[in-house]
């Protein structure tokens, strides 16, 4: 019963190393194209107000994805005249995809849909 007891005090300090956030990397503008891939398109809910909706591949990750995306709203000349950040409620799972849908604030002729920044969600070791 001590061996076990000496060997869990042993283990217990290298144990956080396998609750940190998978990969040291953040996910931010200057990196997510390695990592993920959006399908989206505009269209219009019931009531006729604008709509974008697609998925977001994890397409290479490190683990599950928490993300945050960033929609521009687009003129006609495809200038951004309005971009907000949406917080996409489900994860990303690795080597899967996650669908978002949300209604811009300013509609545009067109819409540009990228990730503003994210987080690794899985534990590294985890199943």
């Amino acid at each position: 019963m001590k061996r076990r007891a000496l060997l869990a005090l042993a283990v217990a300090p290298l144990l956080p190393g396998f609750t940190r956030p998978a990969g040291a990397q953040s996910i931010h503008p200057g990196n997510w194209q390695q990592y993920f891939r959006i399908e989206s398109e505009a269209g219009k809910d019931k009531k006729g107000r604008d709509t974008v909706s697609g998925y977001i591949y994890n397409m290479r990750g490190q683990s599950n994805a928490s993300v945050r995306l960033l929609i521009e709203s687009l003129n006609a000349g495809g200038q951004p005249i309005a971009s907000q950040i949406f917080y996409v409620d489900d994860v990303v799972p690795i080597f899967n995809r996650t669908y978002f849908e949300m209604r811009p604030k300013t509609p545009g002729a067109s819409y540009r849909v990228s990730i503003h920044s994210g987080d690794w969600t899985r534990a590294v070791g985890g199943i």
